[in-house]
Order: structure tokens, then sequence, then C-alpha cells
């Protein structure tokens, strides 16, 4: 079981966006707003934090989650989809009438 994986509709999304903005990375801070939210930005001239690790890709995009969060989640698969309608955040995705959302199982 791979530790981080996305659904058919959200690659479908990124693909989108990789189009319109071209490179991009996926954050998912411990922020009180958007602790289990994954935001994805432009990588060209963004920030990571020394508290972000990568975790892995989902479809050739980068995933950064907060040290803690990924202690939190070390037995558990991170499933990165996407919902219609508007999210709460500066995510990319927010202007294509979308919004990602992780979800998480325990891995086998």
């Amino acid at each position: 079981m791979e530790k981080l994986v996305a659904t058919e509709k959200a690659v479908e999304v990124i693909e989108l966006l990789k189009t319109k903005h071209g490179k991009l990375v996926f954050e998912q801070s411990s922020g009180c707003c958007d602790g289990t939210v994954p935001i994805c930005f432009q990588s060209d001239g963004h920030y990571i934090s020394s508290q972000l690790v990568l975790i892995g890709e989902i479809a050739g995009v980068p995933y950064y989650i907060d040290k803690q969060q990924a202690e939190y989640l070390k037995h558990m698969q991170i499933v990165v989809d996407v919902m219609e309608g508007r999210g709460a955040s500066f995510s990319l995705e927010s202007a294509e009438g979308f919004a990602f959302l992780m979800k998480s199982k325990v891995m086998k």
C-alpha cells in the first residue's frame, strides 16, 4: 500500500492546474485553519518551511506535510481527493470551482 495516493478526479484537477500554472507544489501545514487541507501553489518562488517534510508526489507534484502531522500519520495512508465547490483557502483549485481534501486510513 502506497503512503500517498490521489483519486482519479484529483489527478484530473491537478493536470488542469499544471496546464494553467506550470510547476506546482502541495503543502499541508498544521495551522489552525488548514490542518488537513492540501493547499496547491505554483512552485516557482514558493518557500517550503523547514517544519515541512516531503512525503511523496501525486501526479508528479511534490507533497509536503508538517513534521508533527507526518509523525501522527505515520501508520496511515494519505488519500488526496477533490470535491466540487470553493474551499476556504488560497489553493489554486478554488478558482476552478474545486477544493482538495485529505482523507486517511490505516495502512495494512
